[in-house]
């Protein structure tokens, strides 16, 4: 792959991270404007979850794994 196309292929997936991005916090100014969910509840969701997948095989890491053993 040259150059240039791992550029753009970043550009793309940059691209698309930044829009994923708008979605949820969109989402979440929502919850919090209908009084359903407060930015503290959400942040300790978060790092619930990141906490409890720490030391698991992530599903990227099987993805990508395949084919390079």
């Amino acid at each position: 792959m040259s150059k240039k196309q791992k550029k753009d292929l970043t550009k793309d997936l940059a691209q698309e991270l930044d829009v994923f991005d708008s979605m949820l916090t969109s989402l979440v100014e929502l919850l919090e404007e209908k009084g359903i969910l407060t930015q503290e509840e959400w942040e300790k969701k978060i790092e619930h979850k990141i906490h409890r997948a720490k030391g698991l095989t992530g599903y990227r890491d099987i993805q990508f794994s395949v084919g390079k053993e």
